[in-house]
């Protein structure tokens, strides 16, 4: 297997972040993502690593960030629903 095969692309993982978790940070991800197949088609190796690990660190950000607004989210949602009940 040669070196190109290598170089995972993350394309559908930035989708699905980008869905789900944290629209504002999935969209590097995808963007980086993209470029990934056609700068290994173009032989620059090195870029479509960089680019490859640009993707995987925004797809990882989104997550991160997706997962705490959620329990934000469910925190705050928590607090309100017991502040209601003691009227």
């Amino acid at each position: 297997m040669s070196e190109q095969a290598n170089i995972p692309n993350y394309l559908w993982q930035s989708i699905v972040v980008t869905v789900l978790c944290c629209l504002p940070f999935g969209i590097p991800a995808i963007i980086f993502a993209a470029k990934v197949n056609g700068l290994v088609a173009a032989g620059q190796i090195e870029e479509a690593q960089a680019a490859s690990a640009k993707a995987k660190m925004w797809c990882w950000i989104s997550l991160g960030l997706g997962i705490a607004a959620g329990v934000i989210q469910g925190i705050v949602t928590a607090i309100g629903a017991t502040q209601a009940a003691q009227f």
